[in-house]
């Protein structure tokens, strides 16, 4: 980036020259892990380069767990289910209420939902009746600023081309949240 200084029209030549800036970014990544941990980093300044002026953070973002409660839905083509499918449905964020979506499924189209893995199972219904899913299959969803990485349960309808329809997600009430998908297993001491 070469940085433009207005030269007073007195100065020519090899004077104005050196009243040209020029600066060059140089990439550095630094990775804190945790609260008040701070890195220091060498870098090898390119040749040609008098002095360091400053550091300009363009993306700051943390590297610890989020536990916001994103959930993704919408209609898209009959596919294989992975991380571009779901993060290309509509994101939302969901509480301990119920909520209901208006979605138009059209031809050739399935109705997906996808929650973090560790919430409990949500109660779906679709024009208020259950059963109108397949069984939830794991994706791993990536978060493209932090590379927060978290398992998903998506849900797809086990039919296409709905129509309009409403999709009522119940949040599950009580429990640990521990994300298993079948509690069973562990009472069978």
């Amino acid at each position: 980036m070469i940085r433009k200084v207005t030269i007073p029209p007195t100065l020519e030549g090899e004077v104005a020259e050196k009243l040209l800036i020029k600066r060059h970014f140089v990439p550095v990544e630094i990775s804190i892990t945790e609260n008040g941990q701070y890195r220091t980093f060498k870098e090898k300044v390119p040749h040609g380069s008098r002095k360091v002026v400053g550091v300009i953070i363009t993306h700051d973002a943390s590297d610890h767990m989020m536990h916001h409660n994103r959930v993704y839905v919408g209609s898209a083509p009959d596919t294989h289910i992975n991380q571009a499918l779901v993060c290309g449905l509509k994101d939302d964020l969901i509480g301990s209420q119920p909520i209901v979506y208006q979605i138009e499924v059209k031809e050739g189209e399935k109705l997906y939902y996808a929650q973090p893995k560790r919430l409990e199972m949500s109660e779906l219904k679709l024009n208020g009746h259950q059963d109108k899913f397949k069984d939830p299959v794991v994706v791993e969803i990536r978060d493209f600023w932090t590379d927060f990485k978290e398992d998903y349960w998506v849900w797809e309808s086990k039919y296409a081309g709905l129509g309009k329809v409403q999709l009522e997600v119940i949040p599950a009430s009580g429990g640990n949240g521990n994300g298993d998908i079948d509690d069973d297993e562990e009472d069978d001491d």
